[in-house]
């Protein structure tokens, strides 16, 4: 399973990303995780390639377990 987390470095969203990479890590431990640092304002987390969560599409950040939730879904 390979999730990608895609996060603005202008807006300094890194610790938003790296929050979410621990907490995926630990409920996901297979997973191979990624953090792309990137503009624009996006925050945007992909499962295989595939775009779960788009902060621009939502005009909001995931909430709590939001994430974890989305990714257990899609792995049924």
């Amino acid at each position: 399973m390979n999730i990608s987390i895609e996060y603005c470095a202008m807006w300094n969203y890194l610790p938003k990303a790296s929050s979410l990479e621990v907490e995926l890590k630990n409920n996901f431990p297979q997973a191979d995780i990624s953090l792309i640092s990137s503009g624009g304002g996006v925050f945007e987390i992909s499962l295989n390639g595939n775009l779960i969560f788009s902060k621009k599409a939502l005009n909001r950040f995931p909430e709590d377990g939001e994430i974890k939730k989305l990714v257990m879904d899609r792995q049924k």
